[in-house]
């Protein structure tokens, strides 16, 4: 059954000096267990293959340079006796799926070229930043987050997209990149280290009320203070006109993908349980884009 543990915030963790550069082992050493939120060891960020551990003894593998830290729920072989585990083990194996085909739609590829430019304004980022790109999918977004922050972090539970993305940055780009196989609802890294968290075309896809929460909790949980220049965005499949015309407000889409549209009013409600929304946009249409800070 899936859980949902937050773990106590790590007093080390963002100790580093403004404008300093972190490398692949800073940014491995930023990794916890998804279950304990105890620190890993063993990998050193760059190593094709190798075996994350906990003090306790639990262990991660290291495949193809992504570290598998889904959560036991998702990543044993046995199908899970929860309901929303199922949900997510078959979103996983449709995005797997689908790898092929996603990138080539090219309504998607329009849309990404307005997305961008507005996204990046929402959220910010500065040359010094470290960022955290919560389901980055296929990477889509990707390279222009890394061209404008220092370091990322970037984390999707489908272990094939994670592989096209990688090879859509370029070596000096993957210089300052890990991906990493997670649940956003259960984030494994460690409690306020990053400039800039956000999460794009990720959340309508989250299938319960209790894991959309999840995921807004360990995004806050991860996330700088306002105080120390910490910054929040994410967008959201949008509910109303002219959506409300013809299409459904929930459902699955081909493959068994799960999702959900929003009011803008929902959205911010969920955003508001932990962070202050300072910018809320309709501009996309399709989407909600928002920003803010963390309470």
């Amino acid at each position: 059954m899936l859980t949902y543990f937050i773990p106590k915030r790590c007093k080390d963790a963002s100790n580093r000096k403004e404008n300093e550069l972190l490398n692949r082992q800073d940014l491995a050493n930023l990794l916890r267990c998804p279950e304990t939120g105890n620190p890993l060891t063993g990998w050193n960020g760059t190593d094709a293959e190798a075996t994350l551990r906990t003090a306790c003894g639990r262990t991660y593998q290291v495949v193809d340079g992504i570290p598998n830290l889904l959560p036991d729920a998702l990543r044993t072989a046995e199908a899970p006796e929860d309901s929303t585990a199922r949900e997510k083990r078959s979103e996983m194996a449709a995005r797997d799926a689908q790898v092929g085909s996603y990138d080539q739609m090219m309504g998607l590829k329009l849309f990404t070229s307005f997305e961008v430019p507005k996204t990046l304004a929402f959220l910010d980022l500065q040359p010094a930043h470290i960022m955290l790109e919560g389901g980055c999918g296929t990477g889509r977004m990707t390279p222009a987050f890394v061209d404008a922050c220092s370091a990322m972090v970037c984390v999707d539970f489908s272990r094939e997209s994670l592989r096209v993305a990688k090879t859509k940055l370029s070596p000096k780009q993957l210089e300052k990149v890990i991906f990493v196989q997670a649940d956003l609802s259960m984030l494994p890294v460690a409690s306020d280290v990053f400039d800039r968290v956000g999460s794009f075309g990720v959340y309508e896809h989250i299938p319960t009320v209790a894991t959309r929460a999840g995921a807004i909790a360990h995004m806050a949980r991860v996330c700088k203070s306002k105080a120390a220049g910490g910054r929040f965005s994410m967008s959201a499949y949008r509910w109303g006109f002219p959506q409300s015309l013809f299409s459904e407000r929930e459902g699955h889409h081909g493959g068994g993908i799960y999702f959900i549209r929003l009011t803008q009013a929902e959205l911010r409600a969920d955003m508001e349980a932990h962070f202050k929304v300072e910018g809320f946009t309709e501009s996309l249409l399709y989407y909600h884009l928002a920003w803010g800070h963390k309470k």
